[in-house]
């Protein structure tokens, strides 16, 4: 039953690794908004964060995924 576990591990390791650093990605946009730039700037910084935590929030629901496709199989 261990090896029906082995194929997913791989997947939600590179998901976490993926997860922190999109996690900086959007730190970085956290700090360009504190900076002087203009509007169109500040949309482009907004749109990049808005992406990195919709990528984020994806990748989540896929290691749940997973994470429950392990279990029942378990």
């Amino acid at each position: 039953m261990a090896s029906n576990r082995v194929p997913h591990k791989p997947a939600c390791m590179i998901a976490h690794n993926l997860i922190s650093k999109i996690a900086v990605i959007i730190g970085r946009c956290d700090l360009l908004n504190e900076s002087n730039h203009t509007i169109e700037s500040a949309r482009q910084i907004a749109a990049i964060r808005d992406i990195a935590e919709s990528t984020i929030k994806e990748l989540i629901e896929h290691q749940r995924t997973i994470e429950a496709e392990n279990r029942k199989a378990g």
